[in-house]
């Protein structure tokens, strides 16, 4: 009976040998070419047990191993002049071998693997959202190409999973906590957390069109929170005849399904003012600001959550419909910073094209920059590339600022009045 040790080793070898096609050109291509995988012996990963002069039977055990091998055909080896079975010097794996190979490792073929995942991705083909169809046209031209696209080959289930996720997403009508998500989709509260959180958390870090700073930013935008979130708003409202949300002078929070069931009868306002920050919020429903009253004022926390967008839908919609632009403007007051500048064009590329910013210029930045906070290299790189960017134009200025000093300024740290 074979002895345990040369087992181990063969599986060493074959496992070397297979890494080593697997990232060739032949394999890539489907073709074997005219350079076989190999392996040196004095600078591979056996190098330490083949030279261990303490222990001269792993030299014995990779010899035999060697020898099966050989005999069944799956690789070749070659020895130094004088020194044959003493000095292995190379050892070539035959293209001709590579499907035992797999067999004795009792593994699947890598190329299976990645037809597998390709398959795995095909529904994601007709997303309704195109960054995901990008995603999986371009991962899909990766796979047929033999190539892993990033993905583990080893976990297809995983990805069976994370495709059932991207579709269920567009389905989400609202934030949806994600124990009712995962509950509703793998008949598990916890399965998604467990399992499939972080898959779609680093997919939409690399695809997602919006650069965000967390990962909970991450999931908001696709409907997913940890519990449902309310959506912050004062001044004057009106939802029905007789109801006008100025009456409640500290504002109202709405849930998800108040937002899906407002109807707006009239916005009886001077100005709307977008607020990034939840302080800052606060302190304008104590001390308005410095614009046409009467103000109504919506916290968006940044990037707007799910709920949030709706309600912002169903405003630029009113004003749309009712075509009133008389006297009524929109602002947006953010952090004087990459991600302000940011999350300000997204509001008014998806929701106001008309939105003005409101105290995030040069003449704010500079009276409040000595109290500004230091950024890096990789935030100055960030807002260099804006610069290039047609659809920051208007922020040249600031950006320049930013640049110069290198410090970024809070919303918070800004004087309301």
């Amino acid at each position: 009976m074979e002895d345990k040790e040369v087992r181990e080793y063969k599986k060493k070898i074959l496992t070397l040998l297979l890494r080593k096609y697997q990232n060739s050109l032949s394999f890539q291509t489907g073709t074997p070419g005219k350079q076989r995988p190999q392996l040196t012996m004095a600078k591979s990963e056996l190098a330490a047990d083949y030279e261990d002069e303490l222990d001269f039977r792993k030299r014995e055990w990779i010899h035999a191993a060697l020898k099966e091998l050989s005999r069944e055909g799956i690789i070749q080896v070659t020895w130094p002049k004088l020194k044959e079975h003493i000095q292995v010097h190379k050892v070539y794996l035959n293209f001709a071998g590579v499907e035992r190979a797999y067999q004795l490792l009792g593994e699947t073929p890598l190329e299976d693997k990645l037809r597998r995942l390709k398959e795995s991705l095909s529904p994601l083909a007709a997303h309704p959202w195109v960054w995901v169809r990008s995603w999986q046209r371009e991962t899909c031209a990766r796979l047929e190409e033999r190539k892993s696209a990033g993905l583990d080959a080893d976990n297809p289930q995983g990805y069976d999973d994370l495709v059932k996720v991207l579709k269920a997403l567009p389905e989400l009508e609202d934030s949806t906590p994600k124990r009712v998500f995962s509950q509703s989709l793998f008949q598990d509260s916890k399965y998604f957390e467990k399992k499939l959180e972080g898959r779609l958390i680093s997919l939409l870090r690399k695809i997602y069109p919006e650069e965000l700073d967390q990962d909970e930013d991450y999931l908001d935008q696709v409907g997913i929170v940890n519990n449902p979130k309310l959506t912050l708003l004062a001044g004057p409202l009106i939802i029905h005849p007789d109801r006008d949300l100025s009456h409640f002078s500290g504002g109202l929070g709405l849930s998800a399904q108040s937002v899906k069931e407002l109807i707006i009868q009239d916005i009886p306002a001077q100005t709307i003012l977008l607020i990034e920050n939840l302080t800052t919020y606060h302190e304008v429903l104590q001390a308005p600001p410095i614009l046409p009253a009467p103000v109504l004022a919506i916290y968006t926390g940044g990037f707007p959550h799910k709920s949030a967008q709706k309600l912002l839908e169903k405003v630029s919609g009113f004003l749309e419909n009712r075509r009133q632009g008389q006297g009524l403007e929109i602002f947006h007051w953010g952090d004087i910073d990459y991600g302000g500048i940011r999350i300000f064009e997204y509001l008014r590329r998806n929701f106001f094209p008309n939105l003005k910013p409101y105290r995030m210029d040069g003449v704010t930045y500079l009276e409040y920059e000595s109290a500004g906070l230091p950024f890096g290299e990789d935030q100055a790189k960030k807002l260099a590339a804006l610069l290039s960017d047609p659809g920051y134009s208007d922020w040249h200025e600031v950006i320049g600022l930013l640049l110069s000093y290198r410090k970024r300024v809070e919303q918070e740290g800004i004087r309301v009045g």
